[in-house]
């Protein structure tokens, strides 16, 4: 018995660190729950993050020298640290490998401070060239 208890606990722990793919309607009523949507339209943020990730936590991507990670695909320059002795110099206080996981709390905190910049939506290429006209399908 005691050589199953590793195992067990093992099972125990993967499944909360393991990613999951989002459908449109329940990540927008997720985002909506965070306050996401006042200032942003959440028919081009959900269609943004579609065309970014395809609603995957698990999605990364490597962007010339840098690599995007999440849901929202976050990068690490600057945004999230590849190293626990750099996460306090991020802007978002994170790990780059927590926007892998399945609790999408601390994207959207991150993604949060990425929309009060200027460019807002613009910041993710997906918005410009798929996002600004007829989002009636990214609606719930």
């Amino acid at each position: 018995m005691m050589s199953l208890l590793p195992l067990i606990l093992l099972g125990i722990a993967l499944p909360a660190t393991q990613a999951k793919d989002y459908r449109k309607c329940e990540l927008s009523r997720i985002l909506r729950e965070r306050g996401i949507d006042k200032d942003i339209p959440l028919p081009e943020l959900i269609c943004t993050m579609f065309h970014s990730s395809g609603f995957s936590t698990q999605a990364e991507v490597n962007n010339n020298s840098n690599k995007e990670y999440g849901i929202f695909q976050i990068s690490n320059n600057g945004w999230c640290a590849e190293k626990e002795e750099d996460v306090a110099k991020s802007v978002c206080g994170i790990l780059c490998s927590k926007l892998l996981d399945d609790d999408i709390t601390d994207d959207i905190m991150c993604a949060k401070k990425i929309l009060q910049l200027p460019e807002r939506l613009d910041y993710w290429k997906a918005h410009k060239t798929f996002c600004r006209e007829n989002l009636d399908q990214w609606s719930c």
